[in-house]
């Protein structure tokens, strides 16, 4: 064998091995037990960084250091190995994690905050999805189209208000959704996306023109406790990008008119626009 494999390298790398200890390391598992000056002749390393290899392997418990004339080192099983650096990574994570929830609850904000971001790449778009739904502490008002659905399956989220609205054709899925929201504050309905092929009493006349570059299947709009809004209109094709604020205009602004779409698929209600007043009669 000349040469460690580069991707094994990188693995370590990933591990938290830097690239003399991964190297280091990988030589001794190949070596069985090795004098450094056989590392130091393999690798064609400096002297200094593979004595620094070693020790740092050493202190770790990742290489055992046997005193004898000269010092002979081995490696510890690769399994051992890879569980002890894992351990590692999860203490690293849980110290992290909790170190981090900590600044989140003292966040600074803003007024000067941007009023959108944007999100690209569906990967990305479905962890937004389950972090909103994960973190919300009050209530979750959700409009859905079939292709996000699989974006909330398996989430848990605290007992709270959920209003979640569903555009679909699939039978049964009411039902369904239930089981995965059982809590007791839920209110979920399924609209058939024919229903928003309707025009509201005041959409302009451009409408129904309009109407052929939209698919009510690929909408997307969550408002977790008024804090954080979500949003992708109903385009053609879905998209890849989502837009997100935390400004308390923007969301207020899509919230009110949400709930007046709403009402109007719901109890039939209808928006009119107040009329203009009424001059008055010159004497």
């Amino acid at each position: 064998m000349e040469s460690i494999p580069s991707a094994l390298i990188k693995s370590l790398n990933d591990l938290g091995l830097s690239n003399y200890e991964a190297r280091v390391y990988s030589t001794l598992v190949l070596y069985d037990n090795a004098e450094a000056k056989e590392i130091i002749e393999f690798l064609s390393i400096s002297k200094p960084s593979v004595y620094e290899a070693l020790d740092r392997l050493a202190e770790i418990g990742l290489a055992v250091k046997r005193f004898s004339k000269p010092a002979r080192y081995s490696a510890i099983s690769p399994e051992m190995a890879i569980d002890l650096l894992m351990d590692r990574h999860r203490k690293a994570a849980d110290q992290a994690l909790a170190a981090l929830r900590t600044l989140e609850k003292e966040k600074v904000r803003t007024d000067k905050e941007d009023a959108l971001w944007t999100i690209y790449g569906d990967a990305n778009i479905e962890y937004k999805i389950r972090d909103l739904f994960g973190k919300a502490k009050k209530h979750i008002e959700c409009v859905i189209g079939d292709r996000y659905l699989p974006f909330i399956e398996n989430i848990k989220i605290q007992d709270i208000r959920v209003r979640l609205i569903v555009i679909s054709e699939t039978p049964g899925l009411a039902e369904k959704l239930r089981r995965m929201f059982p809590v007791k504050n839920a209110e979920i309905h399924v609209i058939s996306p024919e229903r928003f092929h309707t025009p509201p009493p005041f959409a302009p006349p451009e409408f129904l023109e309009a109407k052929k570059f939209m698919n009510f299947e690929n909408v997307l709009e969550i408002n977790v406790d008024d804090e954080e809004l979500v949003m992708i209109p109903p385009f053609i094709g879905g998209s890849s990008s989502v837009l997100n604020t935390r400004n308390k205009g923007a969301i207020m602004h899509m919230k009110m008119f949400s709930q007046m779409h709403m009402n109007r698929l719901f109890e039939g209600e209808e928006y009119r626009p107040p009329s203009p007043p009424a001059h008055k009669k010159k004497r």
